[in-house]
C-alpha cells in the first residue's frame, strides 16, 4: 500500500505534515517563502507551544468570512480553482430547497440565469465562467424541478 492510501491526517497541521513529508520541508521554505523553523510550526500540533497557524487555517478563516458576508461564490470558484489541479470541482452537500412559492415562479427564476450565460457566451468570456454560471443555472433548474415535483405529488395525492 503507498503511502497516499494510508492518510490518516484529518487536521490542517497533519495535512501540512503529510505535504512535507511528501516534498520535503526545503520545498515547503519556497513555496512559502519561510524557514525551517516556521514550517516546522505550521506542521505542528496546537497543543505544542511552538504550534502557529498555517496557510491552510488561514484559508479556511478566510472562505468562513467570505460566506459570512454573503460570498459563497467567491469561495466556490476557489475551492473550484484548487479542485481544478486533481479534475474535481465542488458539489453542494445539502438538499435543494426552492426559493419560490409557486412552480411558476420558480420557472421564471430560470430565466434570468440561462440568458446570463449565453450573453457570456456570447461575450467570449472564460469558459471557467460560463461554468460557473452554468452550475448556477442548473441549481436553479433542480430548484424548479423540485418544486415541480412538490405540485405534482400533491395534485396526485402523493407526498
Amino acid at each position: 500500500m503507498s503511502n497516499d492510501d494510508k492518510l490518516n491526517a484529518v487536521e490542517t497541521w497533519e495535512l501540512m505534515q503529510c505535504a512535507k513529508e511528501k516534498l520535503g520541508a526545503k520545498e515547503l521554505q519556497k513555496i512559502f517563502q519561510r524557514g525551517q523553523t516556521q514550517i516546522n510550526r505550521y506542521c505542528s500540533s496546537p497543543i505544542s507551544e511552538d504550534h502557529q497557524r498555517n496557510p491552510l487555517d488561514r484559508i479556511h478563516i478566510l472562505f468562513s468570512n467570505l460566506c459570512e458576508a454573503g460570498g459563497e461564490e467567491i469561495v466556490r470558484a476557489s475551492i473550484n480553482h484548487f479542485a481544478d489541479i486533481i479534475g474535481c470541482r465542488v458539489a453542494e452537500q445539502g438538499e435543494i430547497v426552492p426559493d419560490k412559492d409557486t412552480v411558476e415562479e420558480e420557472c421564471l427564476d430560470d430565466y434570468p440565469e440561462k440568458v446570463a450565460m449565453d450573453n457570456m457566451i456570447a461575450a467570449s468570456e472564460h469558459p471557467e465562467k460560463v461554468r460557473r454560471q452554468g452550475e448556477k443555472t442548473c441549481r436553479e433548474i433542480m430548484e424548479t424541478v423540485i418544486s415541480y415535483e412538490t405540485h405534482w405529488g400533491k395534485l396526485h395525492n402523493q407526498s
